[in-house]
């Protein structure tokens, strides 16, 4: 007899837009990303100077203000604070300008449709653990917790940051909706076995199918748009109609 199976949960949509072959030679955007290129040279090149600079310009505004406090309120009356004072307090103007150069461009570049028709870009999907399995519209006593507390789920998910960290820049689209998701044909014939649920590739799979096509619709709960510099910040895009 057939019966279906669903994950009634929460899945998470990821799509990662950087420089490649593919990208550059887009009819569309390729522009977009030599120019994102472009600027991203020039930050990466401000952020090694500024990281070779920051001790020695950090001393010199620390020089100056204790120089400061003195000719105002005598010798030693007032300094700085050495337990509060880092180096990381002098940033580099010309640097946030490059930055904010940057947002405005993919600001400007990116809205809802540049998002969705984007295929040189890398997409991929995500189960997350808020959930469980479900048969025929009954929930079952299956445990998938084991699937996402296992270190494949976890590594899988860290190696893709880290090979996206080594860019010099990134922009990253990230959804996540709730809902009912069965397999591709949803119907499976014979019984259920629990011993035929399993996780590839961070999806929960049923007879190797993952579970990803909604039954009755989603509510979209998270929907961010980030880009990310290669001084390790981001910042949030909006996401807005063509």
């Amino acid at each position: 007899m057939p019966f279906e199976v669903t994950y009634n949960g929460d899945i998470q949509y990821i799509k990662v837009f950087y420089s490649t072959e593919k990208t550059r030679a887009g009819k569309y955007y390729g522009d977009f990303y030599k120019q994102m290129d472009e600027l991203a040279s020039d930050l990466k090149r401000l952020q090694q100077e500024l990281d070779e600079d920051s001790e020695k310009a950090a001393k010199i505004a620390k020089d100056a203000a204790n120089k400061a406090l003195s000719e105002r309120f005598g010798s030693l009356r007032y300094v700085v604070d050495e337990r509060h004072w880092d180096e990381d307090m002098v940033i580099s103007k010309i640097l946030d300008d490059r930055k904010e150069e940057m947002l405005v461009l993919a600001q400007k570049t990116f809205n809802n449709e540049v998002l969705l028709e984007e295929d040189a870009a890398e997409e991929y999907q995500i189960h997350l653990a808020e959930g469980g399995i479900e048969v025929d519209g009954n929930g079952v006593e299956t445990s998938i917790m084991d699937f996402f507390d296992s270190d494949d789920y976890h590594e899988l998910n860290e190696a893709k940051l880290e090979k996206l960290e080594e860019l010099d820049w990134f922009i990253i689209w990230s959804r996540t909706e709730a809902g009912e998701f069965k397999t591709d044909g949803g119907q499976h014939e014979g019984v259920y076995s629990s011993k035929e649920l399993n996780m590839e590739n961070c999806l929960l799979t049923y007879r190797g199918l993952p579970l990803v096509i909604p039954s009755n619709g989603t509510d979209i709960f998270s929907n961010e748009l980030e880009i990310h510099f290669v001084d390790e910040t981001r910042a949030s895009l909006d996401i807005s109609d063509a």
